[in-house]
């Protein structure tokens, strides 16, 4: 055990089943142990509202779902990714409201798309989502409504709106005939990057490397421990069959480096998709977006 004054880091995450491992840290007293005090936020409104957090200093770490990670990053953002942190892809459901007559994927086209907040993955992932089915859309197809209640108040008007959330966040909503999931959407890279501000690396480099391995840990035991789909089905109110199947598909990062490759298949996505700010082919990615330890 560390000894001393304990350092805090304020780390944002969103409150879904991903981020088990850091509540399990915090009530085990793992981080304190590792001689650093977690001082957790949560975000409902996801991805975007975290960028705007860590840009203004008020969070030094934040969980990021990957393409908009990568996007403020290169957008300016003053951080970096220092690790993986779910390496498998998300299932983002692509919903309606229930009540409208919407039921396949081409009747989406010309209607607008609800998004938490500019940036955010709901944001990114609607418009790569439109232009694999072969139209793009444009500011004035997207409304803001800050979170997940936010588009379910939306989706409830009577003009037809489109969602994409996390597949099994959503899918109570799915169930009680609020919302209907017309087709899914699925990035091919990591879910979520565990990203820092430069501040916090270059004041605390091996804090940071302290709580990744605190983190990594526990992700590692969470994911070997046959009672886990019963804590999550427990904890985040899923039918026990919702948790079991998200459980079997999903991989916490347990050491491996993030590499180029997966970062480059997201800088592709969104320059063919319209964002700005990508760097040219070629250039290596690595430097832009990646700490290095003792770099």
């Amino acid at each position: 055990m560390i000894t001393g004054e304990p350092t805090p880091i304020r780390v944002a995450g969103v409150p879904e089943h991903f981020n088990l491992p850091w509540l399990l840290a915090l009530e085990r007293r793992a981080f304190v142990r590792a001689g650093i005090e977690v001082k957790w936020r949560t975000v409902p409104e996801g991805t975007g509202a975290m960028c705007k957090l860590l840009r203004s200093g008020e969070v030094d770490m934040a969980l990021l779902v990957s393409e908009g990670a990568v996007r403020d990053i290169l957008n300016g953002n003053p951080s970096r990714i220092v690790s993986s942190y779910v390496d498998s892809p998300l299932t983002w459901g692509v919903h309606v409201g229930a009540h409208t007559p919407i039921t396949t994927p081409d009747q989406l086209k010309g209607i607008p798309f609800a998004i938490s907040r500019p940036n955010s993955g709901s944001h990114l992932a609607a418009v790569t989502y439109a232009r694999r089915q072969g139209w793009s859309l444009e500011e004035k197809d997207l409304e803001v409504v800050n979170d997940l209640n936010g588009a379910l108040v939306r989706l409830r008007e009577p003009g037809p709106a489109a969602f994409l959330w996390e597949k099994y966040t959503t899918k109570p909503h799915v169930d009680a005939g609020h919302l209907r999931r017309i087709d899914e959407h699925h990035a091919p890279w990591p879910s979520f990057l565990m990203v820092a501000t430069t501040a916090l690396l270059a004041a605390h480099p091996r804090e940071v490397e302290r709580l990744l391995k605190v983190i990594r840990d526990q992700a590692s035991g969470l994911m070997t421990k046959k009672t886990a789909p019963d804590i999550i089905a427990h904890r985040y109110s899923m039918p026990l069959e919702d948790a079991r199947a998200w459980f079997m598909g999903v991989r916490w990062n347990t050491g491996t480096p993030v590499e180029e490759a997966p970062l480059r298949s997201i800088v592709s996505s969104l320059e063919a998709a319209g964002f700005d700010h990508m760097p040219a082919p070629g250039v290596p990615l690595a430097p832009l977006l990646l700490w290095q330890p003792g770099g």
